[in-house]
């Protein structure tokens, strides 16, 4: 990979606003090099995770008077599912395009950097993982869809297509793409409560990302199994730095490997929270460099080399919090990268 597509600042996903058009142009005043298209579920619960995504699926349910979504596997899906892999097949990219009515940041962003004549070193997008969003989204019995074969192959199958399309639709306004998956769920990896087989979880993020001409990260907040990302062939590990720092070093070897092999390591040091808008630059600066030192000698790579090969990002996505202090995060993210590399 290109040494000029690190050494970036990054955006996880979610903002707080309301007018998708002052998210847009906020992004772009802190990240006008590296712009993500924002997510804004305030404004709308469809903008919430993974909402989108199942939108016109065999079976998918999105309820607008409850604000909920689900799958109705009650009936016979056979003909839809029939179509459904015809259309997969085909690689009909537009019957998986992102919804402008959903999603209406992706658009705008790319409005806004048509009308600037810039042309930004990547553009980010995001999608949710299919561990997360099998374990998000239920049936009409409340059984989790990680536990469906059927529709959990349906998943995977759209998100890549929707990826796909994703990508073809950036690449214009950018000199390379750049499309994320969130694994929140991840975390559970282990867990005697929700047991997620390591390997298959591997298996469906791989089957998504072979092969997209973009490059692909994956984004967990909390603690995990880091080696998955690494074995799904992600080109950018995204993670809460700042909460879980020491925990990627834990996966030396295969860090080493990865490392080595081209990827990526995105370190979520600035908290998504006030305490990151309360904390100062040199801090997290600081807190960065002694992490990238660390984890270098636990993988025995030469910190320089891991340094050269990351970006910096919250620690998680912002939608939580107001619009100043969101502002505020992204704008030391950008401090914090100008810090490591200029």
């Amino acid at each position: 990979m290109p040494v000029n597509w690190s050494k970036k600042p990054l955006g996880i996903g979610s903002l707080p606003h309301v007018d998708p058009e002052l998210a847009c142009r906020s992004v772009l005043e802190y990240f006008p090099d590296s712009p993500f298209w924002p997510e804004l579920p305030r404004r709308d619960w469809r903008e919430s995770m993974g909402v989108e995504q199942i939108r016109g699926l065999p079976g998918a349910v999105i309820d607008e008077a409850e604000q909920r979504v689900y799958f109705d596997v009650s009936g016979d899906l056979s003909l839809e599912l029939g179509q459904f892999y015809e259309t997969f097949l085909a690689e009909n990219l537009e019957d998986f395009a992102v919804s402008t009515e959903y999603l209406p940041g992706q658009s705008i962003m790319a409005q806004l950097l048509e009308e600037s004549g810039k042309r930004p070193a990547l553009l980010k997008g995001q999608l949710t993982g299919p561990t997360t969003l099998g374990l998000m989204v239920k049936d009409t019995t409340g059984r989790a869809l990680l536990y469906d074969e059927q529709i959990m192959d349906v998943l995977v199958k759209s998100t890549r297509l929707k990826a796909k399309w994703l990508a073809a639709a950036m690449a214009p306004w950018c000199e390379r793409p750049a499309i994320f998956f969130d694994e929140p769920m991840l975390q559970s990896i282990g867990s005697a409560s929700i047991p997620i087989n390591k390997e298959t979880a591997i298996a469906r993020l791989a089957e998504i990302v072979d092969g997209l001409d973009c490059l692909t990260g994956g984004h967990c907040c909390g603690n995990t199994d880091w080696s998955i990302m690494m074995a799904a062939g992600l080109d950018v590990i995204a993670y809460d730095a700042w909460s879980f720092g020491d925990t990627l070093g834990l996966y030396g070897r295969e860090l080493a490997t990865y490392i080595n092999s081209g990827g990526n390591v995105a370190w979520g040091i600035v908290p998504a929270s006030p305490e990151g808008a309360a904390a100062k630059v040199k801090d997290l600066v600081e807190r960065v460099e002694i992490l990238i030192v660390k984890t270098a000698a636990a993988a025995g790579l030469d910190p320089d080399q891991l340094r050269e090969q990351s970006f910096v990002t919250p620690s998680c996505g912002l939608g939580s919090l107001s619009i100043d202090n969101a502002d505020t995060i992204l704008s030391k993210t950008a401090q914090v990268a100008t810090a490591l590399w200029g």
